[in-house]
């Protein structure tokens, strides 16, 4: 399914509503792990696409912190976390994709906004906790926790970490 553009803004509600669905159906209540992959992929790559190209569109200048912007980087993060989450317990998957999974986590912790809400804060331990099993190296989880802390999840640097990711997507 095709989430929407309507006057350069993707349909922020559509791809919540979708995200959520596909997390309930085949993450929360099955463990559908590959059908959650397959399901979020598209999403995934349809959001990555809309915020590349419209950054471009703005001669690389970043959108304002506004409430539209602020509620597409927390669903492209909470994205992210879900598609590295169903990619690493599809075990198979995770062979062929080590890096991609841990690229998901890294970009999911730095474009989380406010961290200091309770829904982010407990995102946030579990983005910590899936990525220290990924990763397996202290020093590289402890670099990420501390660099994403002291960014504090402020919505325009969430914007520039998300900018530089889709970049080198």
């Amino acid at each position: 399914m095709e989430i929407q553009v309507i006057r350069d803004h993707l349909d922020i509600v559509k791809l919540q509503e979708k995200m959520n669905t596909i997390v309930f159906d085949y993450l929360d209540t099955s463990n559908n792990y590959p059908k959650a992959m397959r399901e979020l992929n598209p999403l995934y790559t349809q959001v990555t696409t809309f915020y590349k190209e419209y950054v471009d569109s703005k001669a690389g200048e970043l959108p304002g912190a506004n409430t539209y912007w602020h509620l597409f980087i927390d669903c492209s993060a909470k994205l992210c976390y879900f598609l590295a989450e169903s990619m690493y317990y599809s075990s198979n998957e995770l062979q062929k994709t080590p890096e991609k999974v841990e690229q998901l986590l890294t970009i999911a912790a730095f474009s989380l906004p406010s961290i200091e809400q309770e829904e982010n804060e407990q995102l946030l331990l579990a983005i910590f906790a899936l990525y220290s099993e990924v990763v397996e190296d202290e020093e590289k989880i402890a670099s990420l926790r501390n660099a994403v802390l002291e960014q504090k999840g402020a919505v325009k640097q969430c914007l520039q970490q998300f900018k530089l990711f889709v970049d080198n997507e």
